[in-house]
């Protein structure tokens, strides 16, 4: 008897570029097309930490690679009988930021021979297309390359077209151009119009990726595609049958709190920022966890009386029927942005009292959720938020990460005349803005400088930064994804770290100050920008490290990169402060149950919230009509 023959191996990058090639040669159009869709999905799933091509691989070679496929996409486009059906359309929404960067990182540098092709010159030099045309040729075009005329017709393109473009937009993970940046400020000024769209099934990851991401635009209207996005959740909800089942408000001594969890992992930053405030629950409320299987380690079940598994392949209908029977009191969401079926479920009433936290550091603009609970001194950011802020009693406590412990602090030297700045912040948040001041500094600064970008950067993304930063800056490493105690030690080399602006780096500044690195940080009047500030006055740093305008940021950066002597005595500070102390123990006896005393008050005073007319309340004080 034979055994049964082993499973094929998926084709690899370099099959796949071979079959589309055959298909486009061919002239076999449709299933050239299938073969695009094989090949963007197969580029969109390799993890390589050194893109898609890592060495011994040349950038040369690499430019080919990315050449061929812009070639093939090319031709196909120009086909006399060029077809996609709506499936394979939101497909290739879906993959718009691999399609993107395919055409940047190839021998075109963009898609700008398209537009031509397919544009009508007319007689002041100007192009016209059609409404079909812009769709299709916009498909390409990144915000930071997308010109004014082609942007016009994306803005009147019917909201079956303009939904599925404008996620694709925001699946991206950063702008890095002035252009850029003011496209994504006019696509989400006209974000009313996608509204109507009716959205289909493979639009929701993207509809999830765009949530989050717009938090990253900077522009003080950002979250305005939020209320608009939440509009599309609401009708994908209705369309798959899913509506609000509230359980009835009851007091009781002990009511079911649901923690409706986007990531419940030990090392996470969301594991490291909120574990110590759900320890604390379970002292006056039955708590259950809700998290899919893939997002949750079983060392975090000790945080939670029990937790509910969400199994792969279920269905947002059977999780809304889950938490019916759980009849929770209230519903918890620790962060909102990172998963799909928390933005459609949080859409939905399920609980007489609904909460959030910032673990996503952005508001929700979602009138489903009663309460944003935020850290004490968050409330003065509480303007841009939809819904009631309440503010806590305390900043809160951090957790540290899972490979801590076992990190042995020897300082990495590095052996040149250059000095070293780490910028450890993720891709999202390499806003233009900051980008433009990492030049200048480079420009103006006596000392040679060499920046570290630590931007968890993978894939085809890994090639598209890099292309971009070695465009702008002379000396730079754009650094792999590494383990946690990797990435210290790399850290550990640079005499100085500066936050990205305006998101913030709440994370990162308690590791750079772990390691002894002084620290720029920028403050602005939202509160995704203030948990730098936070942790630097817990550590007790000088204030004017933390800056609230870009010139300022650019001469206090100066004055650490020039004065050994400022840049030494912070050092020495941190050196002699216990700073794991300061971060991860709550700093008064009171805090030690702070989190707790909030829920608990939040839900007993549900009423009288309600009906006040202020917008910004504090825990334990006097509740205003």
């Amino acid at each position: 008897m034979t055994a049964p023959a082993a499973p094929a191996s998926p084709p690899t990058i370099a099959e796949l570029i071979d079959l589309l090639e055959r298909a486009v040669f061919q002239r076999r159009t449709a299933e050239g097309v299938e073969r695009l869709l094989q090949l963007l999905l197969a580029m969109s799933t390799p993890r390589a930490p050194l893109g898609l091509m890592p060495p011994p691989g040349t950038p040369e070679q690499r430019r080919a690679v990315y050449t061929r496929v812009a070639a093939m996409i090319s031709a196909l486009l120009c086909s006399p009988d060029f077809r996609m059906d709506l499936r394979q359309i939101t497909n290739l929404c879906g993959r718009k930021p691999i399609l993107e960067s395919i055409f940047e990182l190839s021998g075109y540098e963009g898609p700008f021979h398209l537009l031509a092709y397919h544009g009508i010159r007319n007689p002041d030099g100007s192009l016209a297309l059609r409404s079909n045309q812009v769709f299709v040729v916009s498909l390409f075009y990144s915000l930071d390359d997308l010109p004014e005329e082609l942007l016009q017709g994306v803005l009147q393109l019917p909201p079956d077209q303009l939904l599925p473009l404008t996620l694709g937009w925001f699946t991206a993970p950063f702008v890095h151009s002035a252009r850029g940046e003011a496209n994504r400020r006019a696509l989400i000024d006209a974000s009313s119009r996608i509204e109507s769209a009716t959205p289909t099934a493979e639009v929701l990851q993207g509809l999830s990726s765009a949530w989050m991401h717009c938090s990253y635009a900077d522009y003080p209207g950002k979250h305005a595609l939020k209320r608009s996005l939440n509009a599309v959740w609401r009708r994908v909800c209705a369309l798959s049958g899913m509506k609000s089942n509230m359980t009835p408000r009851r007091l009781t001594d002990r009511p079911v709190l649901l923690v409706n969890a986007e990531r419940m992992m030990n090392g996470h930053a969301m594991h490291r920022s909120y574990a110590a405030c759900l320890r604390q629950l379970r002292s006056r409320f039955e708590v259950v966890c809700m998290v899919t299987r893939a997002t949750y380690t079983d060392d975090t079940a000790e945080l939670f009386d029990r937790v509910e598994l969400i199994e792969p392949g279920v269905d947002l209908k059977d999780i809304c029927a889950k938490i019916v029977k759980l009849a929770p009191d209230v519903i918890y969401y620790p962060s909102l942005g990172m998963s799909e079926w928390t933005q459609a479920i949080a859409n939905l009433r399920f609980a007489p009292v609904q909460v959030m936290t910032l673990g996503h550091p952005a508001p929700a603009m979602a009138d489903t959720i009663d309460y944003t609970l935020v850290q004490s001194g968050h409330g003065e950011a509480g303007a841009e938020f939809g819904v009631k802020v309440i503010e806590r009693q305390a900043w809160g406590q951090f957790v540290p990460h899972a490979s801590a412990e076992v990190f042995a602090a020897e300082r990495l030297r590095h052996n040149d005349d250059r000095f070293h700045i780490a910028v450890n912040s993720s891709l999202m948040k390499l806003s233009p803005r900051f980008l433009a001041l990492c030049e200048r500094l480079e420009a103006e600064s006596k000392r040679k400088l060499h920046f570290h970008f630590f931007s968890s950067a993978v894939g085809v993304a890994f090639d598209r930064m890099h292309q971009i930063l070695e465009r702008r800056f002379r000396h730079f490493t754009l650094e792999p994804s590494r383990r946690y105690d990797g990435f210290l030690h790399i850290l550990s080399g640079c005499e100085l770290a500066l936050s990205a602006f305006p998101f913030g780096n709440t994370n990162s500044t308690v590791d750079t100050c772990l390691m002894h690195i002084p620290t720029v940080a920028y403050v602005a009047n939202e509160v995704l920008s203030i948990g730098d500030r936070d942790v630097m006055r817990m550590v007790g740093l000088p204030s004017w490290l933390v800056t609230d305008n870009d010139e300022d940021y650019f001469q206090v950066a100066m004055k650490l990169i020039h004065n050994d002597e400022a840049r030494q005595a912070i050092m020495d500070q941190l050196a002699q402060t216990d700073v794991r102390a300061k971060v991860f123990e709550a700093p008064r006896p009171e805090d030690a149950t702070e989190f707790v005393d909030a829920m608990d008050w939040i839900y007993r005073n549900h009423e009288a919230l309600q009906a006040s007319s202020q917008h910004l309340l504090k825990v334990g004080e006097p509740i205003p009509v």
